[in-house]
């Protein structure tokens, strides 16, 4: 039995030191806030009331190389009020919701619920926030940015928003 023991323990050891002669010389680069990703397009909207609301702002989205979204959102709406605003697949004028996030039709969620931060307005009525979305949104595709008065719940199919407007993209680096 001990000499089964032998060629396994030889067997680590040298794996020790193979993985002991490995030496990092080419460490992961460092990206800062002063040298970030390319941007590779830009992504806006004036956010219109729907109906009888009196909320309205726009969207402006910075697209980067990496999977990653810069959206800031500026809206102007009732003094002191927290508004859930997201950015959907399909433009204001569809109204029902994808059956499935595969769906060829219907109102899709562009990354997930909690990439977006609510806006609370100021006692004049004003709020800005801007949220870090991972994703990317495809130049033949029409999207939109919708608005709704917040909820208990952060999940929202995009129906039956208070304020809409339809994304337009300007190509490349914005």
């Amino acid at each position: 039995m001990p000499n089964a023991i032998l060629p396994r323990a030889a067997a680590f050891a040298a794996l020790l030191s193979a993985l002991a002669a490995c030496h990092d010389t080419d460490p992961a680069e460092v990206v800062t806030a002063t040298e970030p990703f390319p941007q590779t397009a830009a992504w806006n909207t004036a956010v219109a009331p729907v109906g009888t609301s009196p909320v309205r702002g726009t969207v402006s989205v910075k697209q980067f190389a990496n999977f990653r979204m810069s959206a800031t959102i500026a809206l102007t709406g009732a003094p002191n009020t927290t508004y859930q605003w997201r950015v959907f697949r399909d433009p204001c004028s569809q109204t029902a919701a994808a059956q499935f996030a595969y769906s060829a039709t219907g109102l899709v969620l562009v990354s997930t619920n909690q990439s977006y931060t609510d806006v609370r307005t100021d006692a004049s009525g004003n709020g800005t926030v801007t949220a870090t979305i991972s994703g990317s949104l495809d130049s033949l595709t029409k999207y939109s940015a919708r608005i709704r008065p917040s909820q208990t719940s952060i999940t929202w199919n995009g129906t039956s928003p208070i304020a809409c407007g339809d994304l337009q993209r300007t190509a490349g680096a914005g």
